[in-house]
């Protein structure tokens, strides 16, 4: 029997014919512990907001998480619980859709007023951005009928969401237990409110044979998808290692999903060494390393003797040219494979390069942030007259984000006043966005060449620079280019937030490594400047 959960239709497809084909290896690999902190931190989350919901006594919300152990008990509790209309399911889990070849266990269903209910998901990330007219409702009065619209925010989505979404809402119909919309919706890390969508309403640009592109909802996305992958489990059912096996649907493709697929081992990592998805994992989508293939160029060595406007202009171009920067795309792996077949990593652009700005007082700013958005670490390098000086701003056992972001601004305010007085010029570098936004968040901002909208993206600087095969991030720029060398032995995103779990239980020994991880990471936005200006 195949039997899909929520999250098949919105993951490769590969893994889901390794799950079924019985002459792939299984994988025994440990889950790395930064992924696991994934994991942990999503639960904590879950946990943290269901605790609250739980506290405000709404009538009729019921939590079903403590049957999980037993599948047929589990379901039938939450058949139970919506044929007697209540208003808020946590953890339940409907009735395997044999014919539909779905399983799942939404995170939550909330009851329509007329009848039948909507799916929700709880997700450790923000769902709301900067616009206008986002749908709605509270934890006190969550259903979709007292949902009202913001004239602040703008609702996102993010396609895997709504796809999810959209697996629950099938299984809802096939019980007879769906409302009378096809709504659902997704509570995140912007605060406690559930954020609508509307799963039938066209919102997301596919591939279409006829016309090129077309508008699809998440509702005919995931049923596309699902089906396909249901086709992909029953070829890979039948193989059992003879002669006469049918070929699977599906190839292995590198792509960014294989760093935490536990499959990568027996999958990807089969591909030839010089395969170009494999080399360059992430650098294009699946469609369009699928389509380079189609093309006959499935090596680092043949992209890298091609011209980007011939696959444009011919069937390659065909096939993704719905796809937004398809051209950029391009062009950026074309230069990581020229890298690659040259034995480089990154080298300087030819022609001009950019002026780096450059002042008496220079300060590099750098945040550290959890899956649940929440900024935990502030550190600052300030340089001036040759000497640096680094100075951080952390807490490890404070959960409110807004005091170490307090003091690090109001700092910010203050050097920026002492440079003024002095008759000095004052600069604020950062790398990439994050920290500027972040920062504007917390009024009121320093003054001057302090404030956000002030201070300079090094990463554009880099960007107009500097061409690579590994990506633009810090870390790339600054071994392979500027010979910097974090002290840790693993440093990483990931990494620190797990260092920052356990400086929280008390361990000191992580949050001197934290922090210590944060002075390197400034560190490093100065040793790039110090590189970039060199080299112009």
């Amino acid at each position: 029997m195949i039997l899909l959960g929520g999250y098949a239709a919105k993951s490769c497809p590969r893994a889901v014919h390794n799950r079924y084909d019985r002459t792939v290896p299984r994988p025994e690999l440990p889950v790395a512990a930064e992924l696991q902190q994934l994991f942990d931190t999503g639960v904590a989350f879950e946990d943290e907001v269901l605790g609250k919901w739980a506290a405000l006594g709404l009538p009729g919300y019921t939590d079903l998480r403590d049957l999980d152990g037993d599948k047929r008990i589990h379901i039938g509790a939450t058949i139970g619980a919506m044929r007697a209309g209540a208003s808020v399911i946590v953890g339940g889990r409907l009735p395997d859709d044999e014919a539909g070849h779905r399983t799942g266990k939404p995170d939550l269903l909330l009851r329509a007023p007329g009848g039948g209910y909507h799916p929700a998901d709880i997700k450790a990330h923000q769902v709301l951005g900067t616009g206008t007219d986002a749908l709605v409702s509270t934890l006190d009065a969550p259903a979709l009928a007292d949902a009202s619209r913001l004239t602040d925010a703008r609702a996102k989505a993010h396609e895997n969401d709504l796809i999810q979404l959209a697996h629950y809402w099938r299984m809802l119909q096939a019980c007879g237990h769906q409302a009378d919309s096809p709504w659902g919706a997704v509570l995140g890390t912007d605060g406690l409110q559930l954020v609508w969508y509307d799963l039938s309403l066209p919102r997301f640009v596919t591939f279409s044979r006829s016309r090129g592109r077309a508008e699809r909802s998440a509702l005919h996305r995931y049923d596309h998808e699902h089906a396909f992958r249901v086709r992909v489990a029953e070829v890979a059912g039948q193989r059992e290692g003879r002669p006469t096996d049918p070929e699977p649907l599906v190839a292995p493709v590198g792509q960014a999903e294989c760093e935490t697929c536990p499959w990568a081992p027996v999958c990807v990592e089969s591909l030839p060494a010089t395969d170009l998805s494999r080399e360059l994992r992430g650098t294009l989508s699946v469609r369009e390393y699928l389509a380079l293939r189609g093309a006959g160029v499935r090596t680092v060595q043949e992209l890298a003797d091609s011209e980007p406007a011939a696959l444009l202009a011919g069937a390659y171009g065909a096939e993704v040219g719905h796809l937004r920067q398809h051209r950029h795309r391009l062009h950026k792996a074309t230069v990581a494979a020229r890298l690659a077949r040259d034995g480089l990593v990154l080298r300087i652009k030819d022609g001009p390069l950019p002026a780096v700005p450059r002042a008496d007082v220079e300060i590099d700013i750098d945040a550290e942030w959890g899956v649940d958005d929440r900024v935990y670490l502030w550190g600052l390098l300030i340089t001036a007259d040759g000497v640096s000086r680094y100075e951080s701003f952390f807490d490890p056992v404070l959960p409110d984000e807004a005091h170490p972001a307090r003091r690090c601004l109001d700092r910010l305010d203050t050097l920026a006043a002492q440079a003024e007085a002095a008759g000095r010029s004052l600069l604020v570098f950062h790398y990439t966005s994050p920290e500027r936004t972040r920062a504007r968040r917390f009024p009121p901002l320093p003054r001057g060449a302090a404030h956000p909208d002030r201070w300079i993206d090094l990463h554009s600087v880099v960007r107009a620079a500097v061409e690579s095969r590994a990506g633009l991030g810090l870390k790339t720029v600054a071994v392979h280019g500027a010979g910097f060398r974090w002290r840790d032995e693993d440093p990483g995103g990931r990494q620190s937030q797990e260092w920052h779990r356990r400086a929280r239980e008390g361990d000191r020994a992580a949050a001197v490594r934290l922090l210590r991880y944060n002075e390197d990471d400034v560190r490093a936005t100065l040793t790039v400047r110090n590189w970039l200006t060199t080299v112009r």
